[in-house]
């Protein structure tokens, strides 16, 4: 799924409704044409697209807060879905909860379902918010967001997903591909590894084959820090820099750059190899090699330290 970048969906609904029962209402005709927009929203480009960060949505009724969702590729369970809040086109950073409610649009009626409060990453370039709604099957969805501030205004917004039934990319509890990824060794000068003004050659040290053999947790990020269309991308990497510093060689980090070649830009062969569309995207694996953490889109690095904790000796 991409989203277009200048694409708005403009409808007024009555405001001010609090009952589940009138939420439902609401939000009706928003998540009906959001479920026949989702619908057309497929692409054969092989090239992965940067996550956006520019709201895909505008709000309803009276508020002024737009969400851009952060990410892709979700799958039936409980996918984690990274959002970003903006008004216009300023990002919103002074959100003091946000609680999401899932609404099933399967049947062309949205039903309410899952509901539960997201978690905010400030330690971030842009802020962003992370929710791991319960999503039961397939289809689109549609959430609604409501969302507090410290001066106790509220106000409400919604967006949409596509969920699949298995994601294209390494899904959780699965052995990642083994890639026999350029290294320091292969590629002496970084500078062809990574499109990083200021790369860390730790990153660039250990294939994933020899890391998914190592015993160890590994971190593997695609991301592309210089070409990547939006401001997602490269604080990626920082953040993997910042936590590799802090964790050393009780986990193998590594970078994997988008393209192969800069000059003309070529996709990497791992893009395919992981199954992206889309890019950044981090997996954590644990000593045994098995997927145990999907980031897809920002990733700040209390929440990548968060990922990797529980599987550190």
């Amino acid at each position: 799924m991409r989203w277009n970048r200048d694409w708005r969906l403009e409808i007024s609904l009555s405001a001010n409704l609090q009952t589940n029962g009138q939420l439902f209402m609401k939000n009706y005709f928003f998540f009906l044409l959001l479920a026949c927009f989702l619908a057309a929203c497929n692409s054969s480009d092989p090239t992965p697209a940067a996550t956006p960060t520019s709201p895909p949505v505008e709000a309803t009724g009276p508020s002024d807060i737009q969400i851009a969702v952060a990410s892709d590729d979700f799958a039936v369970g409980t996918p984690r879905v990274p959002f970003v809040l903006f008004s216009g086109v300023e990002r919103v950073a002074d959100a003091e909860t946000v609680n999401i409610t899932a609404y099933d649009l399967a049947s062309g009626t949205p039903v309410p379902g899952w509901t539960g409060p997201a978690t905010s990453f400030s330690d971030y370039e842009v802020p962003y918010w992370v929710v791991y709604p319960d999503i039961p099957h397939a289809g689109n969805w549609g959430l609604s967001a409501a969302i507090t501030f410290p001066d106790g205004r509220t106000t409400q917004a919604q967006f949409a997903i596509q969920v699949a039934g298995e994601p294209h990319t390494p899904a959780l509890g699965s052995q990642p591909p083994a890639s026999q990824n350029r290294t320091l060794e292969t590629e002496p000068d970084i500078a062809k590894l990574t499109s990083s003004p200021v790369p860390e050659p730790g990153l660039y040290q250990m294939t994933v084959a020899t890391a998914l053999e190592s015993g160890r947790p590994t971190v593997v990020t695609l991301a592309t820090p210089a070409y990547c269309q939006t401001e997602i991308c490269a604080p990626v990497v920082d953040s993997v820099i910042a936590v590799y510093q802090e964790l050393g060689d009780q986990v193998n980090f590594i970078h994997l750059e988008i393209y192969k070649t800069f000059d003309p830009l070529v996709v990497a062969d791992e893009v395919d190899e992981w199954g992206l569309s889309s890019e950044p995207w981090t997996f954590v694996m644990d000593k045994d090699g098995q997927v145990v953490a999907r980031l897809g889109g920002p990733l700040s690095p209390r929440e990548l330290t968060q990922a990797i904790q529980p599987y550190l000796q």
